[in-house]
């Protein structure tokens, strides 16, 4: 690996975590919307990233390196472009994704399970969905849902209405969305259910999207009559 780029990396990293932490010290992985980082340390820890990934094999990475990498991708979590272009190198979207589930970068986590489906590797990694359905984070848990329609249709409607029914999160009407839009996805028998109980739900932004999927329907050709 190439010791230069590496220790780039490492350095923008430990600036730009000195950066965050004396101008917004409250920070955490729970309140970070990534709408914070508009300064030359991001910007400089982005390219050093990029560099990484694009120069140096995943191989030869260690610990500190997928460390500082994660660590990049997390604070880069309103644009994401980081794990874009790490998608297009699988050796380190593979390396980077099974890291990340024992990491404490949530999010990098839902940012690695809102792609998983999309990647084409050859080793198992798609399998990985499954922890990332059981990470304890709503917004991981919901991207991870999302991909599993992608990955395996049959094992996304079992999960789909285990969202909806848990409730056991306090934005868990965003579960019940998301379970919605799978359903669809995936053409369930059991859409036209979860409809209804949309339907008289009380969550306002659950009935939108049930009536956005009853249009979607009707467009198909589909007709699921309003209670």
């Amino acid at each position: 690996m190439e010791k230069d780029i590496v220790k780039m990396l490492n350095d923008k990293v430990r600036k730009f975590r000195k950066w965050a932490e004396k101008n917004y010290p409250d920070k955490t992985e729970d309140n970070d919307n990534g709408q914070w980082c508009f300064c030359s340390e991001f910007d400089e820890m982005y390219s050093a990233a990029v560099d990484v990934i694009e120069k140096c094999p995943a191989s030869e990475a260690d610990e500190s390196v997928t460390d500082d990498l994660l660590y990049a991708i997390a604070r880069d979590n309103e644009c994401e472009c980081i794990i874009q272009i790490a998608e297009k190198h699988n050796e380190w979207f593979s390396l980077l994704c099974r890291k990340c589930l024992d990491s404490p970068y949530t999010n990098a986590k839902w940012q690695f399970a809102k792609e998983l489906g999309k990647y084409d590797g050859d080793d198992d990694l798609k399998q990985l969905i499954y922890r990332f359905l059981s990470t304890g984070d709503e917004y991981t848990e919901r991207m991870a849902l999302q991909s599993l329609a992608d990955i395996d249709p049959k094992q996304a409607e079992k999960y789909a209405v285990r969202s909806w029914e848990r409730n056991i999160y306090k934005h868990d009407e965003y579960q019940k969305i998301m379970a919605l839009h799978v359903l669809y996805r995936i053409k369930s028998p059991l859409l036209e259910k979860y409809i209804r109980e949309a339907d008289i739900s009380d969550y306002h932004y659950l009935r939108e999207n049930a009536a956005q999927i009853r249009e979607m329907l009707a467009e198909d050709n589909v007709d699921i009559p309003s209670q």
